[in-house]
């Protein structure tokens, strides 16, 4: 009877062990089902990276919190393919987090190549493998696999992933498919125009619509602004007509052109006429620098400017970022207001800067120069009227001492805020509200992109203070052991 009752107590012990064991499993299996799930749907990773590289900004957040539209983004690759390189993987972090704060945000890695029915549904696209490509209803963005990294050359010539810029490229698509308007804006060509592929590249990512246009043979009808940078040869008063008329638009106004100028440009009589009608009027020469820390990597024809204008200052993430200006032509403001027409300096040079003029000699030195600071560097132009019921209208020119800030030296560099403030000061006069400024992520060490001022400060501390400190440690321990 004992040995029964010992029997049937083991035997219920085991059931229970059993069943323990079985529990704990199905546990097991349930906890990993559940990770898998919230994997799908949220990053339980953690980024340690001191910049944030793998992760989306706020302001993506926000905007993927807030969108209403089903969009759907498709990587032409394998998952597993995707990948083999740190800014690749890097990349590929990046995508899958739109869907994880996106509910209406799908995202798909499509072997397009042996998927022939997918490829058919975008006919019109050259797809590559890597490429990714958006698309909300009918509108369709392809960003190429190459966009979603900024290159620079090395020491010994070979091009190599700088930065980047994935979040930027995948936002700025997010946008181009879901916004209501897209603003247009003509690149003028022609005349011999400095071509400005990425600064046309950047408004292109922070959804407008970019074009060429060629004042001789088209019109700029339907275009929201024009850019041009730089005419070698002076535009004809046809061209400069339709420039004017584009600007008054009938009477309605609410255009926008930005005119950037250049040290190395002779005289353009009929474009300087056309100026002046706004209140600018350019000298001959180039504007230069006395103080080094004023200037970029020492150049003195590389000056900073100054804010002018506090309401685009205070727009700026920090205003405290230099605004280069490379080689400029000296500018004048010729009134504050006349007519209906109004002017007003948004950068200047500085109280040390002058102006080298066209002719001086190889022996010209800065103590020389009749023309000295401060300058306007880029200035508003408008032309105010009254539209009906007492609406204010008004169309603008902006006028920016110098091409060079559409160089990559100016647009690229996270020292400077250039690129920034162009955008900012766009989006306000064209009404673009659906544009984005995120700072492309470095995955290597970290690099000093600092100016001339910061470059020597620390050249004075590493040279002077660190070795005296250094010298006082060691008098300070000799004296300590010569009289204990």
């Amino acid at each position: 009877m004992k040995s029964m009752n010992r029997l049937k107590q083991s035997l219920k012990v085991n059931l229970v062990f059993t069943l323990l064991v079985v529990l704990l499993i199905a546990g097991v299996f349930l906890l990993n089902g559940i990770a898998m799930l919230l994997t799908d749907r949220y990053s339980l990773s953690v980024d340690l990276t001191e910049n944030a590289a793998y992760e989306i900004g706020e302001d993506t957040k926000a905007l993927l919190q807030d969108l209403k539209q089903p969009v759907e983004i498709f990587v032409l690759s394998t998952e597993d393919a995707f990948g083999g390189s740190n800014y690749l993987n890097q990349a590929k972090r990046i995508i899958q987090q739109y869907p994880r704060h996106g509910e209406t945000v799908s995202l798909t890695f499509v072997d397009y190549a042996s998927n022939p029915s997918f490829a058919a549904g975008f006919a019109d696209l050259t797809l590559s493998s890597g490429d990714v490509i958006v698309r909300c209803g009918q509108r369709v963005k392809q960003i190429a696999a190459q966009n979603l990294f900024h290159y620079q050359y090395t020491a010994d010539g070979k091009l190599t992933i700088a930065s980047s810029r994935a979040e930027e490229a995948l936002t700025s698509a997010l946008l181009n498919v879901t916004s209501d308007r897209l603003v247009r804006v003509a690149v003028l060509t022609g005349n011999g125009v400095v071509e400005s592929k990425l600064f046309t590249a950047l408004l292109a990512d922070n959804n407008y619509q970019v074009a060429p246009v060629n004042l001789t043979t088209e019109s700029l009808d339907g275009y929201d602004g024009a850019l041009l940078f730089a005419p070698a040869t002076d535009l004809s008063e046809d061209a400069l007509r339709k420039l004017e008329s584009f600007l008054f638009n009938g009477g309605q106004f609410g255009k926008t052109l930005f005119y950037a100028a250049s040290a190395s440009q002779g005289v353009l009589p009929n474009l300087d006429a056309f100026l002046s009608e706004w209140g600018v009027s350019f000298g001959t020469g180039a504007v230069f620098e006395t103080r080094s820390e004023r200037t970029y990597q020492y150049q003195p024809f590389y000056p900073m400017a100054d804010y002018a204008d506090e309401r685009y200052r205070r727009m700026l993430r920090d205003p405290n970022t230099p605004f280069l200006m490379p080689l400029s032509r000296p500018m004048q403001l010729l009134f504050r207001s006349k007519d209906g027409y109004y002017t007003e300096t948004l950068l200047s040079f500085g109280e040390t800067s002058g102006v080298r003029p066209a002719n001086a000699g190889a022996d010209f030195s800065a103590d020389q120069t009749t023309v000295k600071g401060p300058l306007p560097a880029l200035a508003l132009c408008s032309y105010n009227a009254k539209g009906t019921g007492g609406a204010s209208l008004r169309s603008c020119v902006i006028v920016s001492a110098s091409a060079g800030i559409f160089d990559s030296i100016a647009l690229q560099n996270t020292s400077l805020t250039d690129s920034e403030y162009l955008l900012l000061l766009l989006g306000d006069l064209l009404g673009q509200e659906a544009q984005i400024s995120i700072e492309p992520k470095s995955l290597s060490g970290k690099v000093l992109g600092i100016t001339s001022a910061q470059a020597s400060t620390l050249g004075a501390l590493l040279a002077g203070l660190l070795p005296l400190l250094i010298l006082a440690t060691g008098v300070v321990v000799w004296l300590v052991r010569r009289y204990r």
